[in-house]
């Protein structure tokens, strides 16, 4: 039953990922398409790829960790009525890959925190789901509901973006130009 249910989360999760992630290159393409003026780069293509600069490997997969740990996050948003244990572990794993990968144990700290809050807000909120569909449905408890989803969503953004610029600020180009700034 176990290894059902496990298989059966991948399988879902990896549906939802193909997706996520052809949406996301047909938006991200859509935003670099702009026309360059003169031979010139355009900003967009800049800042895209100036992100990944001097990135090492271990940088690379700490942001790729972070960017799979959102999308699942976000499965997990869409699919809360199919939460069980098993996601828990699974964020707290891919915070315990950022935490090594990103070579910060700090990161790692706050990350497993992190990800034990968000399942527990999860959680939350699906048994206030089960409430509504089992009790009754009362205008507070789906307002309530709705707006710890959208917490849920803007912490999970919150911690991307800080993933990232924690991992990009650690590279010798970014520590070198803001010792230029000073």
């Amino acid at each position: 039953m176990l290894v059902r249910n496990i298989i059966n989360i991948i399988f879902k999760f990896s549906v939802f990922f193909v997706i996520f992630i052809f949406v996301g290159y047909v938006v991200i393409s859509v935003i670099l398409k702009k026309k360059d003026k003169g031979g010139k780069l355009s900003t967009n293509k800049i800042r895209v790829f100036g992100l990944f600069m001097e990135l090492d490997n271990f940088s690379v997969f700490a942001i790729a960790v972070a960017l799979v740990r959102f999308i699942f996050v976000f499965y997990i948003i869409c699919n809360r009525n199919d939460l069980i244990n098993i996601h828990l572990f699974v964020l707290l794993l891919m915070s315990v890959l950022f935490g090594i990968s990103s070579k910060s144990f700090k990161n790692l700290i706050i990350d497993l925190g992190s990800s034990a809050g968000l399942y527990f807000a999860l959680f939350s909120s699906k048994l206030l789901s089960d409430y509504m569909l089992e009790v009754r449905v009362s205008w507070y408890i789906l307002v309530g509901n709705v707006l710890l989803i959208v917490f849920v969503f803007m912490y999970s953004c919150y911690f991307l973006l800080r993933n990232i610029n924690d991992v990009v600020s650690r590279t010798k180009y970014i520590r070198r130009y803001r010792n230029e700034e000073n």
